[in-house]
């Protein structure tokens, strides 16, 4: 009766230690967390598990010399939760239980030993058990299973060793790869509730966590325990620490082929940020000085790291980084008091793979260097994702300084220094051009005849020529100081302070003494950020002094707008002014026209013709705004209709917001009403959402990284809301959300998507949208070749009514000085001909190609010789097209309407509608044809002009005749 009674109860708990294991369905990785023991083995429990091992006729006090009570409060006091689990869950006879009551509960002696060794201890060894047992099944059994109750437990600031990686589990609720380096892998990783321990405070996380893990891969020249010793001396044991420098969390060695650290998990890299996540130039003061002092930080840390580290020890270290370019520079968010305050970003060193460090010891005139290279297995060096897809023969070392390819090279603290210059001379790049003036740079240095197919900041010398700055350094510089004076000649003056300084105090290819150090760069860099803020405070105070600053010629347009009762004349332009200070860095308008979403990193501002309308001041009110609360993000891109907004964030993983304009308490749209959506795909590139608002498509990177084929998402949005979390109660609680565990949302079944493998690597889709509720276009980025005229540009259609996907190649002919990214300016596929669209290429080239294999029409192609053409709509029936551009004599933006040519015989007739106020041809802008109760108009939303934000209205209609 005891062994039926025994059998049934250890059925029951087994059920539910497994209904509460994490990751239960993948065999190898299924572990219980830190107290899953102790909450299945509460004290019912366990007094029944007790009295289940009584035999017939005798009394628990009798066969054990405890009662059951008091059998409980031992296990209790003894923590011997996780070591019954472990029995139950193997299964083991009840003999074992006998066995372990009698020799870890009833015993007084406590801990028992044996033979010099504990019992009891987790993970426990085969010999222990057996000895313990006096059984080899139940000894096996146990051991079999004890990996998933002696779960990892990771330590702050401290090294933990894994002696058998299959005798423990790893802690991960969820693991997602990142990047590759040169020596490790990075995972983004969420730990589970409890495993990661602070000794300084006694406490583990009381929610999942998500961090960094770096894995290495141990060389047989891993030192041994003194080595180890300064490892950790040089990675987390620093008297002093810089915020500026990655923080080590904690290190794991999981047998003797692996080694972790873990790490705070960043938003993004410097790259990713300008290249993919903010692609538009900061539009304001604000924002490029905050850039600015971000940049002062990480000047400040690459000083710390040569002026002022030291041991816990206070021994002197000494730190090259040696690899200093912007996918080592990570991202995070200040945090602070106020959520809404603008507060900079925390630029910090990371990738010490190849760094060299240098202990001085007291009494020793000599440094001992210790290379971190030598403890690891250097990996395949994947190409350098600093770069564009243009070819780069070496792959790396575009940052690197002159010395680096010497013959006797000496890289030192002057060589980091080289590189923090050219990381901020590519910053600037980005504070004037943004992403695009970033590739122009790029392209720049490597057209260099000189430069044989190398992308870096010198031109190394031959055999009779020395080694010099490459002469696009200063070009690009003056270019950066001239396009400033453009718009502001005090802000030029700011530009020119700083890049004059680093040509002629760290731009030098002798390094050894003439070469500013760290601190001299970050002095400049406080100068510069000073000179930044007095600058924006002096534009503030003429803003205020004027009444807000006006675009040109826009008293009759601007100040006073027509009521939305009367009915405005054909090419008459009403505008509002949104604020100045927000940091926008992108906008989107509904396909109906009548909705604009304006977001930041962190918010999102939706604009509507009420809020327009009924706006008063100078400054038009948004309708609704929401603030990311998360810290650990940044938001990415934004698809909307009338009654959906979708939204992306960075990642590892697929994560989006789904609005519901349509909810909530306000009359008008609000953003009260959302959902928060992780799947385990790959991160959104980009994303787009079909005119009634009912799918989705995005494009998604490949997990392997960002150079491989990216795939096609498509998803109903009924779908996705289905299966996301419920909306939190508030905006205040979107933090939490983060760290629920891994099998609530993002534990299900993709089935209901499609995923559609591409060609090309995310990076190099540049464009997509939906013509229709079936039809979705791609446009790829512009195949460069280098001694042809001609550049090859793939638009993708694909048609998600018969799954059918066909492209067609347009060719742009002509050499000139652009980048890839700029010679496709625009496109527009016809309505009624989803087949069919219309591209512009070079801004005065005409393309009107279809994309049907079965029925290939021939291409047609008309030069544009007196405008540029930056922005193409095709007309509801095809039978014109709408544009926005400029003259060449002119960079005022102008309202065109232009004929739609059937034959190559056929002329383009192009009109000239109306003028955009305060807009010219270098200024960002996203732009909707619309249809408003039989009133055609074209609705602008400007991210950049004239230093202020502003919605243009542009009537198409034709005057009534009574």
């Amino acid at each position: 009766m005891a062994s039926a009674a025994y059998d049934n109860l250890c059925f029951e708990i087994y059920e539910e230690i497994y209904r509460r294991l994490e990751r239960r369905d993948e065999d190898q990785l299924r572990f219980a967390a830190k107290g899953t023991a102790k909450k299945v083995l509460r004290r019912e429990n366990l007094l029944r598990f007790f009295r289940s091992l009584v035999v017939p006729h005798l009394t628990a006090l009798q066969q054990f010399g405890h009662d059951e009570d008091e059998l409980v409060d031992r296990v209790n006091k003894r923590n011997l939760h996780d070591f019954l689990a472990i029995l139950i869950f193997g299964t083991c006879r009840i003999e074992a239980a006998w066995t372990f009551t009698r020799e870890l509960v009833a015993r007084d002696e406590w801990p028992v030993r044996r033979r010099g060794k504990t019992l009891g201890l987790l993970p426990a060894d085969r010999d222990d058990l057996i000895d313990l047992f006096g059984n080899v099944v139940a000894a096996d059994k146990f051991f079999g299973n004890q990996a998933c109750f002696s779960t990892v437990v990771i330590r702050k600031r401290e090294e933990v060793r894994v002696r058998d990686p299959q005798g423990q589990r790893l802690p991960y609720l969820e693991e997602q790869a990142l990047a590759k380096g040169s020596f490790g892998k990075v995972f983004k990783v969420k730990i589970a509730r409890g495993h990661f321990y602070d000794p300084q405070t006694g406490m583990g996380n009381l929610a999942p966590l998500d961090m960094a893990r770096k894995d290495y891969l141990v060389s047989s020249e891993f030192p041994a325990r003194g080595e180890r010793e300064i490892m950790e001396k040089i990675l987390t044991s620093s008297a002093r620490t810089c915020q500026n420098i990655l923080e080590n969390y904690g290190s794991l060695e999981a047998g003797p082929t692996t080694y972790s650290l873990f790490m705070p998990l960043a938003i993004c890299d410097l790259r990713a940020y300008m290249m993919e996540h903010h692609q538009a130039r900061p539009n304001t003061i604000a924002e490029k000085a905050n850039m600015i002092l971000s940049a002062e930080g990480l000047a400040g840390g690459l000083n710390f790291l040569h002026t002022e580290m030291e041991t816990s020890d206070r021994e002197k270290l000494v730190c090259y980084h040696m690899d200093l370019k912007p996918s080592n520079i990570l991202i995070f968010r200040e945090t602070g008091d106020d959520p809404t305050r603008d507060h900079h970003a925390i630029w910090k060193l990371s990738d010490f793979g190849m760094a060299r460090v240098k202990l001085r010891r007291a009494g020793q005139d000599t440094e001992r260097e210790k290379d971190f290279n030598s403890w690891f297995v250097r990996r395949q060096k994947p190409p350098d994702p600093s770069l564009s897809a243009t070819l780069n023969r070496r792959g790396e070392g575009t940052y690197l300084a002159p010395e680096s390819v010497s013959s006797t090279k000496s890289m030192k603290a002057e060589s980091d220094v080289w590189s923090l210059a050219c990381v901020i001379s590519v910053v600037f790049a980005y504070l004037e051009e943004g992403s695009d003036g970033i590739e122009r740079y790029q392209d720049a240095r490597l057209a260099h005849a000189n430069a044989n197919g190398f992308d870096r900041f010198f031109l190394r010398g031959t055999r009779f020529t020395s080694t010099k700055v490459h002469p696009a350094v200063h070009k690009w510089h003056t270019r950066l100081i001239d396009r400033a004076a453009e718009r502001d000649s005090a802000e030029a003056e700011v530009v020119k302070f700083m890049l004059r300084y680093l040509e002629e105090a760290v731009f030098d290819v002798e390094p050894f003494p003439k070469r500013h150090g760290a601190k001299n760069v970050r002095d400049m860099l406080l100068k510069t950020f000073k000179k930044y803020k007095s600058l924006g405070e002096t534009q503030r105070d003429k803003e205020s002094e004027a009444g807000g600053l006006k675009p040109p010629g826009s008293t009759t347009l601007f100040g006073k707008l027509r009521p939305r009762s009367e009915s405005p004349a054909r090419g008459q332009v009403q505008g509002w002014y949104l604020s100045s200070t927000e940091a926008f860095k992108a906008c989107k308008i509904s396909p109906e026209g009548s909705l604009v979403a304006y977001w930041t990193d962190v918010k999102i501002s939706l604009y509507t013709s009420q809020s327009l309308y009924s706006s008063k001041g100078d400054e038009a009110a948004p309708a609704a705004e929401h603030l990311l609360v998360a810290t650990d993000c940044i938001l990415k891109g934004i698809c909307l209709t009338q009654k959906y907004l979708v939204a992306s964030t960075t990642g590892a993983n697929f994560n989006c917001y789904i609005f519901d304009l349509q909810r909530g308490t306000s009359v008008d749209a609000s953003l009260d009403h959302w959902y928060r959506l992780t799947l385990p795909l790959p991160e959104i590139h980009r994303l787009a959402i079909s005119p009634d608002g009912k799918t989705v498509a995005c494009i998604l990177r490949d997990k392997e990284g960002e150079q491989n084929p990216c795939s096609l998402f498509t998803a109903s949005v009924a779908d996705l809301i289905k299966y996301s979390k419920r909306p939190p109660s508030s905006s205040a609680d979107e933090a939490s959300m983060s760290a629920d565990a891994s099998n609530t949302s993002i534990a299900v079944a993709i089935e209901p998507w499609e995923l559609e493998k591409l060609d090309w690597p995310a990076p190099a889709v540049t464009h997509i949208s939906f013509s229709g509720k079936d039809d979705i276009y791609l446009v790829v980025r512009p195949e460069l070749t280098a001694k042809s005229r001609v550049h090859r540009i793939p638009i993708v259609h694909l048609s998600l009514a018969n799954r059918t996907m066909e492209s067609v190649i347009v060719e742009s002919r002509g050499l000139d000085n652009s980048s890839s990214a700029s010679l496709l300016t625009t496109f527009a596929p016809f309505h009624n001909d989803p087949a069919t669209c219309a591209v512009v290429t070079r801004e005065n080239c005409l393309h009107i190609q279809n994309l049907t294999e079965s029925e290939p029409i021939p291409p047609i192609h008309k030069g544009l010789k007196n405008y540029r053409v930056l922005k193409l709509m095709m007309d509801w029936h095809d039978d014109k097209m709408f544009a926005l551009g400029t003259t060449p004599l002119n960079q005022r933006l102008l309202l065109l309407e232009l004929t739609v040519p059937r034959s190559e015989a056929e002329k383009v007739e192009v009109r000239e509608l109306a003028q955009l106020p305060g807009l010219s041809h270098n200024d960002e802008f996203t732009v909707r044809l619309s249809d408003e109760a039989g009133e055609k108009y074209i609705l602008v939303a400007a991210l950049v002009g004239a230093n202020r934000r502003a919605i243009y209205r542009a009537c198409l209609s034709e005057p009534e005749v009574e």
